[in-house]
């Protein structure tokens, strides 16, 4: 990318990775939003996880609260995700806030966010409005059903996107359709793959143009079009049922129970089916990337993808809450003494507002 169109005035030596100098502001939740912009990190972006103190990452609050002080910095749920970002407790619902982030995105040439549709437009930070502001930041908004549409407010989670977009009626055996549920919420893990590559393409883009850009990604539309060849074959009157492990068109293919367990079986080969604890016991699981550590030795979700010439690791562990944020608003350009002002009205914390109501 062009070095004046970077989120660093210096372009980065050869053996940077890809995204060395661009800087990410991350107001992403659970994991679509905050599992795009870690992929980003691992690409060599610089990311900042901006929360408020009377709104943080609901993953905090994934499990109950133990005996410690701090919870809100011990969920694993949290730190598989946010590994390697800065943290940046700020209230938005405050105008002081609000103003510090607009310093904090004049730097920024990605903003990543998955509010609830509306949000962001009651806090004064509509997507038309940063783009006018700075017209080459790429904002990525990842919804449940879209920027526009009679269901744009819909709240969702991963079982229900899997509903509305098809996935869960073709899932399972028999009546009863079967959703990933909380364990898994394929769409939620699915998203981010995709919104991270457009995201890439719209800073080349941004390189080639010198404006930035508004990415809508709709989950649901997402979820449906992942399974495009079954609309298709609706399409034509012809409706795929339910068939489970046993689809008549491969008869060949099933799955049996063995005395070693459930194994998939295909014309000339076999396969165990494998749970958590049989994978992280097998040899390729040691040599791959799909789960690795942070520096603190603590597991951390892993790079689902490798390249040839450069080498890609986690760069640092979670963060705890708050913990940059002097350090953030001051290369943001903020004085000593505005922070000092920010942290005494309360707009700027290291703990969640309200730790009583958890």
């Amino acid at each position: 990318m062009d070095s004046e169109l970077r989120g660093s005035s210096i372009m980065p030596p050869e053996t940077a990775l890809p995204l060395a100098g661009i800087r990410v502001v991350d107001l992403g939740w659970i994991t679509a939003g905050a599992g795009t912009s870690a992929l980003l990190l691992d690409l060599g972006a610089e990311v900042t996880k901006v929360e408020g103190p009377g709104a943080v990452d609901p993953f905090r609050l994934w499990d109950e609260p133990g005996p410690d002080t701090d919870w809100w910095n011990r969920s694993p749920f949290f730190a598989f995700t946010n590994r390697g970002k800065r943290s940046l407790c700020l209230d938005l619902k405050d105008p002081d806030g609000q103003q510090a982030l607009f310093r904090l995105l004049e730097q920024a040439d990605v903003l990543v966010e998955n509010y609830r549709r509306g949000v962001l437009v009651q806090l004064g930070l509509d997507a038309a409005g940063l783009r006018r502001r700075f017209p080459r930041l790429v904002i990525a908004s990842i919804s449940s059903q879209g920027e526009d549409g009679p269901e744009r407010d819909m709240i969702s989670f991963g079982s229900t996107l899997e509903a509305t977009a098809g996935l869960a009626a073709l899932t399972g055996a028999g009546q009863a359709p079967v959703v990933t549920g909380r364990d898994m919420n394929y769409p939620d893990q699915v998203v981010c793959l995709f919104a991270a590559g457009a995201i890439v393409a719209a800073l080349i883009e941004r390189d080639r143009t010198g404006q930035g850009s508004h990415l809508d990604l709709s989950q649901r539309e997402l979820t449906t079009f992942l399974i495009g060849e079954e609309l298709i074959a609706a399409a034509a009157g012809a409706a795929s049922p339910r068939f489970g492990n046993a689809n008549p068109a491969e008869p060949a293919e099933r799955l049996v129970r063995d005395t070693q367990g459930w194994q998939a079986e295909w014309p000339g080969g076999q396969a165990p089916v494998r749970d958590g604890r049989a994978l992280v016991a097998s040899s390729e699981f040691g040599r791959g990337t799909a789960m690795l550590h942070d520096p603190d030795g603590r597991p951390v979700k892993g790079i689902p993808f490798r390249l040839a010439n450069r080498r890609l690791s986690v760069k640092g562990a979670c963060h705890k809450l708050g913990a940059d944020n002097r350090a953030v608003l001051a290369e943001a350009g903020l004085t000593d003494r505005h922070i000092t002002m920010l942290e005494d009205k309360g707009a700027l914390a290291t703990a969640p507002r309200r730790i009583a109501a958890r």
